[in-house]
């Protein structure tokens, strides 16, 4: 009994410590359309998404969308707790826009808009910690 308690403790536990403000920051640079710079976290990459390369149109747009969207914003990541950094040395998160009150807004999820505005495609089996059906 005490180690089931114990077991159930653990586990509440951990689920506290992640969340969609596991850390956060002002965007300073815009890489591409789904990895950026976040000041005090270095650089960080849209979790569960692929936009297009920056060799063709379509990157570019991604790019300069993501430009007008988060260059100089605060933003507020869940980082992904299973696999650390990704081949190209970003951390894996799902990031949320500010509201005017420098608290997170849940209902900007900056993967979500990409998808939604036609400049990402879902990358599905990463292995990470989220799911984009519950975004």
């Amino acid at each position: 009994m005490i180690r089931i308690m114990l077991l159930m403790a653990l586990a509440l536990i951990n689920a506290a410590s992640a969340g969609p403000n596991e850390a956060s920051g002002i965007v300073t640079r815009v890489i591409d359309g789904n990895t950026f710079e976040v000041q005090g976290v270095g650089p960080v990459s849209l979790a569960d998404i692929r936009s297009p390369e920056m060799s063709c149109m379509d990157g570019v747009h991604a790019r300069e969308y993501a430009l007008e969207n988060l260059l100089g914003v605060e933003v507020f990541l869940d980082i992904d707790g299973r696999w650390g950094h990704s081949a190209k040395g970003a951390v894996p998160c799902v990031i949320y826009l500010a509201n005017p009150n420098g608290t997170p807004n849940f209902n900007k999820n900056f993967n979500k808009m990409m998808i939604q505005g036609g400049y990402a495609t879902i990358k599905n089996d990463t292995g990470n910690e989220f799911d984009p059906a519950k975004w």
